[in-house]
């Protein structure tokens, strides 16, 4: 399955959801706007990420609707399992099916290749820190003469 999200596939992005959930509605994506609101967060993923759109592909979205229920509900609970992945033409529904949930509710999690990864983490260390190449490189520490020899 390979369903672009945009407007123009809601009818067949509905069809798969009530093919998917059935009857049940309480604890289940039901509609279109439900996966159009999972993909804007998972647009947010991405650009948190600092991942351009060509950089995404590739890039998943895992998502079990459903809430976090009290510890005294003891019944099981049918959910719906949706996976998006990022394409060349931007979200595309890629898995979708039924699963069973308890107390704990659902989840949204990311998932990255190994090579996205490796871009993921070069562009947070070139944002955030550089490593230096010896220790006593670093332009603060220096001999005697520092503020903090001199201060004590």
């Amino acid at each position: 399955m390979k369903i672009k999200i945009t407007d123009r596939n809601c009818a067949k992005i509905q069809t798969a959801l009530d093919a998917v959930n059935g009857r049940a509605s309480d604890h289940t994506y039901r509609d279109y706007a439900d996966l159009a609101a999972l993909v804007a967060d998972a647009e947010t993923r991405r650009e948190n990420l600092r991942l351009s759109k060509h950089e995404a592909r590739g890039m998943q979205v895992h998502c079990v609707s459903g809430n976090r229920v009290p510890r005294a509900y003891k019944w099981s609970r049918k959910a719906t399992r949706v996976e998006f992945t990022y394409c060349a033409t931007g979200w595309c529904l890629t898995d979708l099916g039924s699963t069973t949930i308890y107390g704990e509710g659902g989840e949204i999690r990311t998932i990255l290749t190994p090579a996205l990864d490796r871009v993921v983490l070069a562009k947070f260390k070139s944002a955030l820190y550089t490593v230096a190449s010896e220790p006593s490189s670093a332009p603060w520490v220096t001999g005697s003469g520092s503020a903090a020899a001199t201060a004590g």
